[in-house]
Formats: structure tokens, C-alpha cells, sequence
């Protein structure tokens, strides 16, 4: 037999293996990072719908209910939950669909919170893994930076939009109000995310012995 002989052989014999592969053993073999088995689908499908109630309850609820005259950001806090949980690539997908999601229901007009839940997700998630441990502390600093990080955007973005506004005034009817109305509200997505993502987290052995 002859290099061309072998040449074509071994051609078809690839081409039979990668026509009977399924869809999702072709989708393994891109080597994504999330593995496509049917544990992250379910993981995906409750984060999915974590990230639906928490962006219609911001969006329809507390636009009417305004505790403080501000509307609290409730998906920052579920972003940070997650990449604490899911670690960081969770962490930041999420956020980035969040703050699309949160601006396509018209529930803010800050253009740049797609850059700062991305950022919140991800580092929140590395931070875990590598230096602090999960913890009530850990998430009230997370959730504490963060919300400074966006107030202060927030107050660019006043200042960008509204020229004759006084610091005084943006602190006191906009910046303030804000943040303590994130920070009130902000157990809510953590103790959800905390109790939906809780059983992913466990090894096999502990979730047969419940």
C-alpha cells in the first residue's frame, strides 16, 4: 500500500468517526470552558431564572416601592453570589447577560454596567478561590466595594447628563439614597443564590446520604 492509499484511508476513516459524533460530543471537542454535561445545563437553568426574577422584581416592584427614593440594584449582589459559588467564569457571563438584560427592561440607563458586572463577577470569583474564603464577611465586602463602584459611576453618569446639578444634591437625592437602598436589599439575591446553587456544589457522596 502506498502513502496515497494510506493518505485516503485514514481521510475517510476521520470522516466516518466525525459523522457519527453527536452534537454535543462535536461541542466537547471545541474544549469550551464549561463542560456540557447535564449537571452545568441545570446549573445554567437555575441561574437563568435566578437572573430573571431578580431583574423583573428590580424592574417592576421597587420602581414603584422605592425604599429610600432609590431603586436598589439587586443583580449586582446575585453576580457577586454566583462567581462566589460558581467561581469566575459564572461569575462573569452572568453579569454580563445581567447588565444586558437589566437595560433592555429599561430598569437602567447606566451604559457602563455591563463593564462592572463583568468585572464584579469575575474578580469576586478569583478572590475566592485564591484568597478569601466564603463568607457572610467576604460577600458584605464584595457587595460593599462593588456597590461603591457603582454609586460612583452613578454619579458620572449625573453629572455627564445633568449639568447644573451640585454635589450636595447628587450625594443627598441620588448617590446616598442608592447605596443604602443596594446595601438594605442586598442579602436577598445572596440568600437566593446561596440556597439555589447550595447542591451543585456538593460531592456525590454527600448528596446520596441526604
Amino acid at each position: 500500500m502506498n502513502k496515497n492509499e494510506r493518505r485516503n484511508n485514514a481521510l475517510q476513516e476521520s470522516r466516518s468517526v466525525s459523522e457519527n459524533l453527536t452534537f454535543m460530543e462535536r461541542l466537547r471537542g471545541l474544549r469550551l470552558d464549561f463542560s456540557l454535561d447535564g449537571e452545568s445545563i441545570l446549573k445554567g437553568i437555575v441561574c437563568a431564572v435566578l437572573l430573571v426574577f431578580f431583574c423583573l422584581l428590580q424592574t417592576t416592584l421597587f420602581t414603584k416601592f422605592r425604599p429610600l427614593g432609590a431603586v436598589p440594584d439587586l443583580v449586582l449582589p446575585l453576580v457577586i453570589a454566583i462567581s462566589m459559588t460558581e467561581k469566575e467564569r459564572w461569575g462573569a457571563i452572568i453579569g454580563l447577560i445581567g447588565a444586558i438584560v437589566i437595560e433592555s427592561l429599561g430598569g437602567s440607563t447606566f451604559t457602563i454596567l455591563p463593564i462592572l458586572y463583568t468585572f464584579a463577577g469575575y474578580f469576586c470569583g478569583i478572590l475566592t478561590t485564591h484568597y478569601f474564603r466564603d463568607s457572610v464577611a467576604t460577600r458584605a465586602l464584595y457587595t460593599l466595594v462593588s456597590t461603591v463602584a457603582r454609586v460612583f459611576f452613578t454619579l458620572i453618569a449625573l453629572f455627564a447628563t445633568t449639568g447644573n446639578v451640585t454635589l450636595l444634591d447628587a450625594l443627598t437625592k441620588a448617590a446616598l439614597p442608592e447605596f443604602f437602598a443596594c446595601i438594605i436589599f442586598a442579602p436577598l439575591p445572596h440568600i437566593a443564590a446561596k440556597l439555589c446553587l447550595h447542591r451543585f456544589n456538593k460531592s456525590r457522596e454527600e448528596r446520596t446520604h441526604e
